[in-house]
Protein backbone atom coordinates (compact mmCIF):
# COMPACT_ATOMS: atom_id res chain seq x y z
CA UNK A 1 0.00 0.00 0.00
CA UNK A 2 2.44 2.66 0.82
CA UNK A 3 4.15 1.70 -2.58
CA UNK A 4 1.51 2.56 -4.40
CA UNK A 5 1.00 5.56 -2.27
CA UNK A 6 4.34 6.95 -2.91
CA UNK A 7 3.73 6.28 -6.48
CA UNK A 8 1.00 8.17 -6.74
CA UNK A 9 2.47 10.88 -5.15
CA UNK A 10 5.71 10.77 -7.11
CA UNK A 11 3.06 10.76 -10.64
CA UNK A 12 1.50 14.32 -9.64
CA UNK A 13 4.90 15.92 -8.36
CA UNK A 14 6.60 15.13 -11.62
CA UNK A 15 3.84 16.14 -13.80
CA UNK A 16 3.57 19.32 -11.94
CA UNK A 17 7.44 20.24 -11.27
CA UNK A 18 8.75 18.37 -14.68
CA UNK A 19 11.30 14.83 -13.78
CA UNK A 20 14.66 16.73 -13.88
CA UNK A 21 13.25 19.34 -11.34
CA UNK A 22 11.75 16.48 -9.06
CA UNK A 23 14.12 15.34 -6.02
CA UNK A 24 13.44 12.27 -3.84
CA UNK A 25 12.75 14.81 -1.16
CA UNK A 26 9.97 16.60 -2.93
CA UNK A 27 8.10 13.17 -3.41
CA UNK A 28 8.59 12.42 0.14
CA UNK A 29 7.29 15.13 0.69
CA UNK A 30 4.13 14.61 -1.31
CA UNK A 31 3.69 11.32 0.16
CA UNK A 32 4.11 12.75 3.55
CA UNK A 33 6.71 10.24 4.49
CA UNK A 34 10.49 10.61 5.73
CA UNK A 35 13.21 10.51 2.84
CA UNK A 36 14.61 7.45 4.93
CA UNK A 37 11.22 5.74 4.43
CA UNK A 38 11.60 6.66 0.47
CA UNK A 39 14.63 4.78 0.42
CA UNK A 40 13.12 1.49 1.57
CA UNK A 41 10.86 1.43 -0.91
CA UNK A 42 12.91 2.77 -4.28
CA UNK A 43 16.55 3.04 -4.55
CA UNK A 44 16.34 6.12 -7.01
CA UNK A 45 13.86 8.79 -8.56
CA UNK A 46 14.63 6.69 -11.96
CA UNK A 47 13.39 3.68 -10.42
CA UNK A 48 9.91 5.48 -8.63
CA UNK A 49 9.71 6.35 -12.53
CA UNK A 50 9.94 2.84 -13.75
CA UNK A 51 7.50 1.86 -11.30
CA UNK A 52 5.10 4.11 -11.68
CA UNK A 53 5.43 2.96 -15.54
CA UNK A 54 5.05 -0.68 -14.23
CA UNK A 55 2.37 0.05 -12.21
CA UNK A 56 0.08 2.27 -14.85
CA UNK A 57 0.68 -0.78 -17.85
CA UNK A 58 -0.21 -3.39 -15.28
CA UNK A 59 -3.86 -1.27 -14.20
CA UNK A 60 -3.95 -0.86 -18.25
CA UNK A 61 -3.91 -4.05 -19.09
CA UNK A 62 -5.81 -5.83 -16.37
CA UNK A 63 -8.72 -2.90 -17.17
CA UNK A 64 -8.38 -4.46 -20.78
CA UNK A 65 -9.02 -7.61 -19.76
CA UNK A 66 -11.86 -7.37 -17.71
CA UNK A 67 -13.58 -5.36 -20.51
CA UNK A 68 -13.07 -7.89 -23.15
CA UNK A 69 -13.61 -10.85 -21.15
CA UNK A 70 -17.36 -10.97 -22.25
CA UNK A 71 -17.07 -10.40 -25.75
CA UNK A 72 -15.51 -12.47 -29.05
CA UNK A 73 -14.83 -11.53 -32.43
CA UNK A 74 -12.80 -9.07 -33.67
CA UNK A 75 -14.64 -6.22 -33.96
CA UNK A 76 -15.97 -6.21 -30.76
CA UNK A 77 -12.76 -6.91 -28.95
CA UNK A 78 -10.77 -4.11 -31.05
CA UNK A 79 -13.49 -1.52 -30.45
CA UNK A 80 -13.67 -1.89 -26.37
CA UNK A 81 -9.22 -2.82 -26.59
CA UNK A 82 -9.41 0.99 -28.58
CA UNK A 83 -11.87 2.92 -26.05
CA UNK A 84 -10.03 1.24 -22.77
CA UNK A 85 -6.68 2.96 -24.33
CA UNK A 86 -8.06 6.44 -25.07
CA UNK A 87 -10.59 6.67 -21.77
CA UNK A 88 -7.37 4.81 -19.56
CA UNK A 89 -4.73 7.75 -20.38
CA UNK A 90 -7.55 10.77 -19.96
CA UNK A 91 -7.62 10.11 -16.20
CA UNK A 92 -3.72 9.45 -16.36
CA UNK A 93 -2.39 12.72 -17.76
CA UNK A 94 0.47 13.46 -15.70
CA UNK A 95 2.14 9.65 -16.53
CA UNK A 96 1.05 10.49 -19.78
CA UNK A 97 3.09 13.12 -20.07
CA UNK A 98 5.91 12.20 -18.40
CA UNK A 99 6.01 8.61 -20.46
CA UNK A 100 5.83 11.69 -23.31
CA UNK A 101 9.15 13.57 -21.92
CA UNK A 102 11.10 11.66 -19.54
CA UNK A 103 10.34 8.32 -22.01
CA UNK A 104 11.92 9.64 -24.90
CA UNK A 105 15.15 10.52 -22.64
CA UNK A 106 18.17 8.27 -23.55
CA UNK A 107 18.34 6.53 -19.91
CA UNK A 108 14.41 5.30 -20.29
CA UNK A 109 13.80 4.76 -24.22
CA UNK A 110 14.67 0.59 -23.56
CA UNK A 111 11.49 0.77 -21.10
CA UNK A 112 9.32 2.93 -23.16
CA UNK A 113 10.03 1.01 -26.11
CA UNK A 114 8.76 -2.16 -24.30
CA UNK A 115 5.53 -0.16 -23.46
CA UNK A 116 4.99 0.52 -26.70
CA UNK A 117 6.29 -3.29 -27.87
CA UNK A 118 3.10 -4.74 -25.24
CA UNK A 119 0.89 -2.07 -26.85
CA UNK A 120 1.80 -3.66 -30.34
CA UNK A 121 1.41 -7.08 -29.21
CA UNK A 122 -1.78 -6.81 -27.40
CA UNK A 123 -3.31 -5.58 -30.88
CA UNK A 124 -1.36 -7.99 -32.78
CA UNK A 125 -2.84 -10.89 -30.62
CA UNK A 126 -6.28 -9.70 -31.26
CA UNK A 127 -6.05 -9.57 -34.78
CA UNK A 128 -4.35 -12.62 -35.22
CA UNK A 129 -6.79 -14.66 -33.11
CA UNK A 130 -9.91 -12.71 -36.19
CA UNK A 131 -7.61 -13.91 -38.68
CA UNK A 132 -7.49 -17.86 -36.97
CA UNK A 133 -10.88 -17.68 -36.63
CA UNK A 134 -11.69 -16.71 -40.48
CA UNK A 135 -12.84 -13.18 -39.32
CA UNK A 136 -10.35 -11.31 -41.47
CA UNK A 137 -8.55 -12.55 -44.44
CA UNK A 138 -4.50 -12.54 -44.88
CA UNK A 139 -2.98 -9.42 -44.42
CA UNK A 140 -0.14 -7.64 -43.03
CA UNK A 141 -1.46 -7.46 -39.35
CA UNK A 142 1.86 -6.10 -37.96
CA UNK A 143 1.63 -2.63 -39.81
CA UNK A 144 -2.18 -2.15 -38.85
CA UNK A 145 -1.35 -3.25 -34.78
CA UNK A 146 1.28 -0.20 -34.78
CA UNK A 147 -1.00 2.10 -36.77
CA UNK A 148 -3.64 1.52 -33.96
CA UNK A 149 -1.07 2.00 -31.40
CA UNK A 150 0.32 5.24 -33.45
CA UNK A 151 -3.28 6.67 -33.74
CA UNK A 152 -4.52 6.12 -30.11
CA UNK A 153 -1.09 7.78 -29.10
CA UNK A 154 -1.53 10.87 -31.54
CA UNK A 155 -5.21 11.06 -30.45
CA UNK A 156 -4.41 10.82 -26.78
CA UNK A 157 -1.25 13.53 -27.47
CA UNK A 158 -3.75 16.20 -29.59
CA UNK A 159 -6.17 16.10 -26.63
CA UNK A 160 -4.03 16.61 -23.33
CA UNK A 161 -2.59 19.37 -25.73
CA UNK A 162 -6.11 21.19 -25.93
CA UNK A 163 -5.39 20.73 -30.26
CA UNK A 164 -8.86 18.78 -30.57
CA UNK A 165 -12.34 19.03 -28.65
CA UNK A 166 -12.94 15.64 -29.44
CA UNK A 167 -13.94 12.92 -26.10
CA UNK A 168 -11.87 9.87 -26.08
CA UNK A 169 -14.83 8.24 -26.75
CA UNK A 170 -15.07 9.97 -30.46
CA UNK A 171 -11.40 9.26 -30.58
CA UNK A 172 -12.32 5.66 -29.74
CA UNK A 173 -14.83 5.45 -32.78
CA UNK A 174 -12.86 7.24 -35.40
CA UNK A 175 -9.89 4.78 -34.64
CA UNK A 176 -12.04 1.90 -34.57
CA UNK A 177 -13.93 2.74 -37.78
CA UNK A 178 -10.51 2.90 -39.66
CA UNK A 179 -8.73 -0.23 -38.37
CA UNK A 180 -12.12 -2.15 -39.29
CA UNK A 181 -11.75 -0.39 -42.80
CA UNK A 182 -7.74 -1.51 -43.12
CA UNK A 183 -8.98 -5.30 -42.00
CA UNK A 184 -11.86 -5.47 -44.63
CA UNK A 185 -14.24 -5.11 -41.69
CA UNK A 186 -16.34 -2.05 -42.84
CA UNK A 187 -17.73 -0.98 -45.81
CA UNK A 188 -18.04 2.64 -44.06
CA UNK A 189 -15.06 5.33 -44.47
CA UNK A 190 -14.32 6.43 -41.42
CA UNK A 191 -14.93 10.32 -40.88
CA UNK A 192 -11.83 12.02 -41.09
CA UNK A 193 -12.54 15.56 -39.70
Amino acid sequence: MRRQEILAAAIKVFGKKGFAATSVDDVASAAKIAKGTLYLYFDSKEEIYAAAVQMAVAQLQKLAAERIRSVSGVRERLSISIAVRTEFWQDKQSLYRLLLTVGRETQHKRQTHEVMRAGHAYFLSILKEGEAAGELEPRDLDAIAWAILDMIRGCNERRMDHLTARTPQQDAARITAFALQQLGLSDERPDTR
